[in-house]
């Protein structure tokens, strides 16, 4: 790096520094945010960051400064991916024949089936956001009928809201089940993360949820110093995505999970991968905001969609749990199928549906103990998704009054 580079690389960041007053900080609500009892790091690979549970409840407060400004009044959509692309429902199959190795929690019973709603969304804050418009794309699976052992590490129903007595179902509607206990597993259509470091995403989250007209300016250079070159990089290859149909579409966790408990246990990830689905018989119309939910919906009528679920078991040191911006190579640590998704033909776009899918809440803390989340960035969520939850559901009960 020449002596010219330092030099700019120095005085970016200064200016970082110097104009990081106007990020927000979320002061306002900071106070009622306690997070603890807060995730241990004892799985697999997993250590603590000295100013991790500080940054988790300082994002936080962040979020909820943010959506309180964007919603004033009425409910107050997700801060990420909140424009549903649809609500379908599924049933997730474990396979026969799967190894003895990989039957833990959800995959302990070879052949057993779970019934599921599945969202896809697009990853944009702006749920106006045309389809076409290129984006991160997200699917987020919501398993039931658990067993009464399987007890999830978050298991509060009110953090997967029972749709409102006055939302009437369509039978058969997976809806109803909302409420109970669940296994989550979210996932968006890229492998790796954007940071790894607390401060680093206190930082781009505070400039990102900036009402001062200065943090655009400013953006670049916290960016910068916030999530780095990779960082950056990953960052505009997740949001650059342009698809025509979400069944099409590969899924992955981007962050590790535990597979199994106790010393044997595993650190994994995981993905989903398109089999099969009913060729959509018209073209995407890019002048219709919302052709993504319109493809689903046209080949859904016509037939089945089928996914395969698979993990991929971290083989090496160097293949790291604290830093998800790092891919694991697939020559290094091969994806194993370990399940079969089916959507079967059904009509999901309609008005008590659609309604009933913005009351679901997805985390990846909804989560039998042998897949408890790993690294830093899962465990913030755990406090983020609680009280953003929360504060989501208390404006909603609110507003209803």
């Amino acid at each position: 790096m020449s002596h010219g580079t330092i030099v700019r690389l120095a005085l970016l960041s200064a200016v970082c520094m110097a104009l990081g007053g106007c990020s927000e900080t979320g002061d306002a609500y900071i106070a009622g945010i306690n997070p603890n009892p807060y995730p241990s790091a004892d799985g697999p690979g997993e250590v603590l960051d000295p100013d991790e549970v500080q940054s988790a409840q300082r994002i936080a407060a962040i979020i909820e400064a943010h959506l309180a400004r964007l919603y004033p009044t009425g409910q107050i959509a997700r801060d990420a991916h909140p424009k549903s692309t649809g609500c379908v429902d599924a049933v997730f199959t474990v396979n026969n024949d799967l190894e003895a190795k990989f039957r833990h929690g959800i995959f302990s019973e070879p052949g057993r089936s779970y019934r599921a709603v599945i969202r896809f969304s697009n990853s944009n804050e702006n749920p106006t956001l045309p389809d076409r418009d290129p984006d991160g794309r997200g699917m987020a699976i919501k398993l039931f009928d658990l067993r009464p052992n399987q007890i999830p590490i978050v298991a509060d129903p009110l953090s997967s809201l029972s749709p409102r007595a006055d939302i009437p179902f369509v039978a058969p509607d997976y809806m109803h089940l909302a409420g109970g206990l669940s296994q989550d597993f979210v996932m968006i259509s890229h492998p790796v993360f954007l940071v790894a470091d607390p401060v680093g995403y206190r930082k781009v989250i505070g400039n990102t949820d900036s009402a001062s007209p200065l943090a655009a300016i400013v953006r670049p250079f916290i960016a910068l110093e916030g999530l780095g070159i990779t960082g950056i990089r990953n960052a505009m290859a997740i949001t650059s995505l342009k698809i025509a149909n979400p069944l099409a579409q590969r899924y992955w966790s981007m962050v590790p999970y535990r597979l199994g408990t106790g010393p044997t246990a595993i650190a994994t990830k995981f993905s989903v991968l398109p089999v099969s689905f009913p060729a959509d018989p018209a073209a995407p119309d890019p002048a219709d905001p919302d052709f993504l939910r319109h493809a689903m919906t046209r080949s859904l009528a016509k037939g089945d969609a089928k996914f395969a679920f698979a993990i991929q078991p971290r083989t090496a040191p160097s293949q790291p749990v604290e830093d998800p911006r790092i891919d694991w190579p697939e020559a290094e640590a091969p994806f194993h199928t370990v399940a079969t998704i089916t959507v079967p033909k059904q009509n999901f776009d309609t008005d008590p549906r659609n309604k009933a899918c913005e009351l679901l809440s997805y985390s990846p803390w909804h989560a039998l103990p042998d897949h408890k989340p790993l690294g830093a960035v899962n465990r913030m969520r755990k406090v983020i998704y609680r009280y953003i939850s929360a504060f989501r559901r208390d404006k909603e009960t609110a507003a209803a009054r």
